[in-house]
């Protein structure tokens, strides 16, 4: 892969399109690639011009079907106008808060109808941030914290008012709480019931243009603690649009049963909103009812990750797999191994997938149903798309960082190599505002400078990708300290941290390994004790509930490897890489290894003869 033109664009008169396609065979993805992108990009363009918001163009929606079904959850719908009046509530209650522009509102909900308006009910142009239901503790504390938070709205669920009531005692900012009428919290319903349905003038969201904030999602690193990402308003419009590109009609039944505190949970409701088709919603995502509810809603379009198809495909085979009317998988983390399983046995007519990042500045999508591609970048493609054009970049595997040449620069992989992904930055960003709310090193760690000339500037993404010959691209592998396991990313020292706070662990080295039949990389830590110290019952005990108390589940550590000393590099950093590479193989591993068991609720010994239990056991 170079980084000049491999192709001009254009080419002799009287050359057809199927003469380009016997000459370049892959030039018929590009052509549909482009058409899909050009669609997107032009609306994106005019809502531009025309200065509307995410919140605009919900209301033109509402203005256009104020009758039909916007939501269906539990059997009962909602429709467009009375979504819309409930927005109008939460956007009157605001008003009261006397909020200024810079400042934030965080909704600690699960997934719900109350979720929706309460995110479109922000109307005034403060900032939204979406807390993650499963953190706990100081995260917690600090999400709440770095975002300038100045009231929060909690959901209904025990769970989270648990953990809300655990850090009360941190916070000094009002906390609203939803279907909670006890006498010691704020009742978030009675606000409701009180508040008045009438709508806000557009004028009070004035002062917003594709820079502006608009909410702050987040997303796990290397520094320890969640940061936000901060999605502006650009993003906002921009990243909903993706829809166009297989021209979704209000007619459409979408199907998102993915978290809103994600983009993609997120951006697929707000895409049903702004084309004005129904979209069917649940708590949680549920393999067993999965297509009953397809089925029952006459749902077309479905927006997925990774792991919620590996759960479909586990079920048992039935005669109704293929009867539905779902015309559309739209996600990412789709692996090529399940990918024609589910196509071929559920019968779905095509298959999106997507590669992009939260705080990203660049989208990658596959329009062609190519099975296991994220995307494509062609040179033809490159060309049109010089503000955001991707490379992958040779990198050191110990470092995570871009390997450069004698001249201080960045060096391309070849064809079917990893490499480590990156994209430009186009103007629609201003690096100044940062990518991250709070310190600007987090943005800077973010961005490799200096590639293929001096001065330029490009996104790292932290992932590792590979390009077939066709310049399809196809994700390989997580880099650095953070790893994917259920469809979360997991730092690898906001782990740590957490192990260590265990009195008799003086050292915790926390990584991903591969379990098979799993997409991602599980958990895994080594451990050193102080005094050399047993890994004794009670101590894995310990583990166990602490664990269970401080972590989300899928941030838990699935094997404990305990090492009578760490291993570092030269320069005293963690050593990961021979760790992961021996994995939990008890004929590779000589060192004593446990593996997390909910049902005896600890750590329990993973030899030889436990091996084949572990592997079988609901991870």
């Amino acid at each position: 892969m170079s980084s000049k033109p491999l192709l001009a664009v254009g080419g002799a008169a009287g050359v057809s399109l199927v003469a380009w396609r016997t000459m370049f065979p892959w030039i018929q993805y590009d052509w549909q690639t482009m058409k899909a992108g050009k669609k997107v990009a032009n609306r994106f363009i005019d809502d531009i011009n025309k200065k509307r918001t995410i919140i605009d163009i919900f209301e033109a929606t509402v203005k256009k079907y104020p009758k039909k079904t916007f939501v269906i959850l539990d059997d009962r719908c909602y429709s467009y106008e009375y979504v819309n009046d409930q927005a109008c509530r939460v956007a009157n209650i605001v008003i009261q808060w006397n909020l200024k522009k810079e400042d934030s509102v965080s909704i600690f909900v699960h997934n719900s109808i109350e979720y929706i308006w309460t995110f479109l009910g922000l109307k005034l142009g403060v900032i939204t941030t979406l807390l993650n239901i499963n953190t706990r503790g100081d995260p917690l504390v600090n999400a709440i914290q770095v975002t300038d938070t100045k009231a929060i709205i909690v959901g209904q669920g025990e769970d989270l008012y648990n953990a809300i009531n655990e850090i009360r005692g941190k916070l000094d900012v009002p906390v609203y709480f939803m279907g909670n009428c006890s006498d010691d919290v704020q009742s978030y319903d009675m606000l409701m019931m009180k508040s008045s349905p009438a709508d806000i003038s557009p004028t009070v969201r004035s002062h917003i243009n594709i820079f502006t904030s608009c909410c702050y999602i987040f997303t796990s690193g290397t520094t320890g603690l969640p940061k936000a990402a901060l999605v502006s308003h650009g993003k906002a419009l921009a990243y909903p649009k993706i829809v166009l590109a297989i021209d979704l009609k209000p007619e459409d039944v979408m199907y998102d049963v993915l978290p809103f505190y994600h983009a993609t949970g997120l951006f697929g409701w707000l895409a049903a909103s702004e084309i004005g088709c129904t979209v069917v919603i649940r708590k949680k995502f549920s393999a067993h009812q999965f297509w009953d509810d397809c089925r029952k809603y006459k749902v077309t379009l479905v927006q997925y990750i990774g792991e919620l198809l590996r759960y479909l495909i586990a079920l048992p085979e039935d005669p109704l797999d293929g009867n539905h009317n779902v015309k559309y998988f739209i996600g990412n983390g789709l692996r090529q191994d399940i990918w024609i399983p589910i196509q071929k046995r559920f019968k779905i007519p095509y298959i999106m997938e997507f590669f992009g990042a939260s705080e990203a500045t660049a989208l990658m999508y596959n329009m062609c149903n190519k099975p296991g591609a994220v995307g494509r970048i062609s040179p033809l493609m490159a060309s049109t798309q010089p503000n955001v054009k991707g490379y992958l970049l040779k990198y050191d595997l110990a470092t995570a960082t871009p390997i450069r040449n004698e001249s201080g620069r960045c060096i391309e992989v070849r064809i079917g190599e990893p490499g480590l992904l990156i994209c430009g930055i186009p103007p629609t960003y201003k690096l100044e505002n940062g990518l991250y709310k709070g310190s600007m090193e987090q943005t800077e760690n973010k961005i490799v400078r200096n590639v293929f000339k001096e001065g330029d500037a490009y996104f790292n993404f932290g992932d590792s990708l590979y390009m077939d010959k066709d310049y399809f691209i196809y994700f390989h592998d997580r880099v650095g300290d953070t790893f994917r396991w259920k469809g979360e990313n997991v730092s690898t020292t906001e782990v740590a941290n957490i192990m260590t706070a265990l009195s008799f662990i003086i050292d915790a080295n926390v990584y991903g390994v591969k379990v098979p039949g799993h997409d991602g990389r599980a958990g895994m830590v080594s451990l050193v004790l102080k005094d050399n110290e047993k890994l004794t019952s009670e101590k894995l005990k310990a583990i166990y509930h602490h664990c269970e108390h401080k972590l989300p589940k899928y941030a838990r550590p699935i094997v404990l490897r305990h090492e009578k000393e760490m291993r570092t590099t030269g320069t005293f950093k963690q050593h990961k890489v021979v760790l992961m590479e021996e994995g939990f193989d008890p004929k590779v591993v000589s060192d004593p290894m446990f593996y997390l068991s909910t049902e005896a609720k600890t750590y329990v010994p993973l030899n030889q003869t436990s091996h084949l239990n572990f592997l079988q056991s609901k991870l």
